[in-house]
């Protein structure tokens, strides 16, 4: 499968400096470029998971949007500049500041590349019992999202890929195989949640 992050920044410290973070993840090709200009779009269009990042006031809205659309999986990282620099757009998965703790951009970096949707085996990947875990709790997408640094966007297709594991699509369905698989303790759990 092939596994990609590419960084795309004008700053050339920017792009160094997360890549140096991300490096140490296992089996994924880093690129950087300093403009969306520089992209190969057929060598990005053939990989199969794709973790793109780039500047969240970027110019190249729309190239980026066709680039999601013939993906196959991916997730899209914006970045933000400064205090002061905002972003409505919800095109993106995560948004971050540039002075993001380490530990929060592996986090998300390492979550997306570990659920690998193509074990056809059933078994859930660790993200997905996360998310699991956290939807047999009685959260919302919303706060699924927050607590995993996740978009909505992401934890909707995270429940989609649960329940085709599964084929269990009711919240009490999955509340108890999450209580029988030990991914939460019965006592976590209020009775309500089952009705």
């Amino acid at each position: 499968m092939a596994k990609s992050i590419v960084i795309i920044h004008p700053a050339e410290i920017i792009r160094k400096g997360i890549s140096s973070l991300l490096e140490d993840i296992q089996s994924v090709r880093i690129s950087c470029f300093p403009d969306f200009s520089k992209l190969n779009m057929q060598e990005l269009k053939a990989a199969q998971k794709l973790l793109l990042i780039v500047p969240a006031n970027c110019r190249y809205a729309q190239e980026l949007l066709e680039l999601r659309t013939s993906i196959g999986e991916h997730e899209l990282v914006g970045v933000l500049t400064n205090d002061k620099e905002k972003c409505e757009d919800n095109a993106f998965d995560h948004l971050i500041p540039i002075d993001v703790p380490a530990k929060q951009l592996i986090q998300i970096a390492e979550g997306f590349f570990e659920s690998d949707d193509t074990d056809n085996s059933g078994e859930l990947t660790i993200r997905e019992k996360e998310v699991l875990r956290l939807i047999a709790l009685g959260n919302t997408n919303k706060t699924i999202a927050d607590t995993l640094f996740i978009s909505t966007h992401t934890v909707i297709s995270h429940r989609k890929n649960i329940t085709e594991k599964l084929g269990i699509k009711s919240i009490p369905g999955l509340t108890v195989y999450a209580i029988i698989q030990k991914i939460v303790g019965p006592s976590d759990i209020s009775p309500d949640q089952l009705s």
